[in-house]
């Protein structure tokens, strides 16, 4: 601060005997400093973020071989798809082999319960379509066993029966004929893929 110093004097211009008066001398400066130097707090905070910045990424890229958040989160989505594409392959291949074998199981299983039938191949392909294997590997036939649904067939379509005691196919005879109906011997010339037709559509063995 400045402060102000008052002299007192006589006045030199021919005045006696008056008062003194006092004049103000100029002002002094003493006592000032240096200004502090200013801080940038920002450009200091910055300055910090930044060397951590650059410490994570080293860290980051010698741990995972990515130097950024971004890198890493992309390749790691790349590889969830390649996992899940595994995935798919081996629960497609999972399902390829089980269709497989409850196709061989059903199979079988027909074909061990038509011994009595005329050709056995032909009561496969009719009871297939509705045959089910459990965990347990068990065949059934519209939730029967399928000895009991060859059976069935059997009665219900008697020219598919091997003849018991006799000539014949164990069906009635029908005398109507028509181009629905064959004789044993014409069914038994057919092959299978026609005898599977033949009884599709209906067709009667006289």
């Amino acid at each position: 601060m400045f402060k102000v110093r008052h002299v007192l004097r006589n006045d030199d211009a021919g005045q006696s005997g008056g008062a003194p008066t006092n004049t103000p001398t100029s002002a002094s400066q003493s006592g000032a400093g240096a200004p502090a130097p200013v801080v940038d707090v920002q450009a200091q905070i910055n300055a910090a973020l930044a060397q951590k910045d650059a410490e994570f990424a080293a860290e980051l890229e010698k741990a995972t071989g990515h130097k950024n958040i971004k890198s890493l989160t992309e390749a790691q989505l790349q590889a969830q798809g390649k996992l899940q594409e595994l995935a798919d392959a081996k629960a497609a291949e999972a399902n390829t082999y089980k269709t497989k074998f409850e196709g061989a199981a059903i199979s079988n299983a027909l074909l061990a319960a038509s011994s009595d039938a005329v050709d056995p191949a032909t009561v496969k392909d009719l009871l297939a379509g509705k045959a089910k294997v459990d965990d347990a590997g068990n065949v059934t036939i519209d939730g029967k066993p399928v000895a009991d649904a060859v059976k069935a067939l059997l009665e219900a379509k008697p020219f598919l029966a091997k003849a018991q005691g006799g000539t014949g196919s164990g069906a009635p005879q029908n005398t109507a004929g028509g181009p629905q109906s064959k004789s044993r011997a014409e069914f038994e010339a057919l092959d299978h893929t026609a005898r599977s037709k033949f009884i599709a559509e209906g067709g009667k063995v006289v």
